[in-house]
């Protein structure tokens, strides 16, 4: 079997709006661990001074700022490989597997806005064909949309995020619900358009860049208000389809 890898080079995705919302998004991944680097290094220098030094927790939180360093290598190397793309791989992506990578990754931005979140992956599904880090970039985004629409609840019990994988067709469908305050009627037809945000801190291209990305998957992106709170964001990709021999 001989796996394709086609040159595409769609509007946008190679250009300014991609490279500030990756460098945006990126950086706000790396703050936590940098955050979380110091905090350890500082508990470490309390405890050394005494005459008898906590040794045990001292071994506790060097263990801890290793492990935070090593995530900020890892968002550190994946700005490498997003900015140094010059052609989209369409090979085989198992989304199920690509949804807990990226659980992975903003499982700190989950717990400090202390965040539940519920998965419904469908077994078994099909491989999408698409390419593994640009896709990660989509889910990353849309999840952490849904974490900025959680935290403005003031009750816990309502801080939530559902994450579904299902077969639809000869797609492979993925949503992202939360239970924040949805999206208003009138900002609807914009969301997806560049520079549009309602956050005072946001940049607007967050929406926009996944947009790109899934245009360039030949996929579909869209985002409905739930019936009772919050809104959800849907995607679907197309299935890998192994070519004759």
């Amino acid at each position: 079997m001989k796996m394709n890898k086609h040159r595409s080079e769609p509007g946008g995705l190679s250009g300014v709006t991609m490279t500030g919302e990756l460098f945006y998004t990126l950086a706000h991944e790396l703050k936590q661990p940098l955050t979380a680097i110091l905090s350890n290094a500082q508990a470490a220098l309390h405890f050394l001074p005494q005459d008898n030094p906590a040794l045990d927790e001292v071994r506790d939180i060097l263990k801890d700022i290793i492990n935070e360093n090593k995530r900020a290598s890892e968002v550190i190397n994946r700005l490498h490989l997003l900015l140094g793309k010059k052609e989209i791989q369409h090979l085989p992506v198992d989304i199920n597997e690509l949804v807990q990578e990226v659980l992975a990754l903003i499982n700190g931005d989950l717990a400090n806005g202390q965040i539940i979140v519920n998965t419904s992956l469908t077994p078994n599904l099909p491989a999408v064909i698409g390419d593994g880090v640009l896709l990660q970039q989509v889910l990353l985004n849309l999840l952490l949309n849904g974490c900025n629409a959680s935290v403005e609840n003031d009750c816990l019990e309502d801080r939530q995020l559902h994450i579904q994988t299902r077969q639809n067709g000869d797609s492979v469908q993925v949503s992202v619900t939360d239970q924040g305050q949805g999206i208003a009627l009138n900002n609807m037809d914009y969301i997806f358009e560049p520079f549009f945000t309602t956050r005072s801190q946001g940049m607007g291209l967050g929406l926009a860049v996944c947009r790109t990305i899934i245009n360039a998957h030949n996929g579909h992106l869209w985002a409905t208000n739930n019936t009772d709170c919050g809104a959800s964001f849907y995607f679907t990709l197309p299935t890998y389809q192994r070519e004759s021999t």
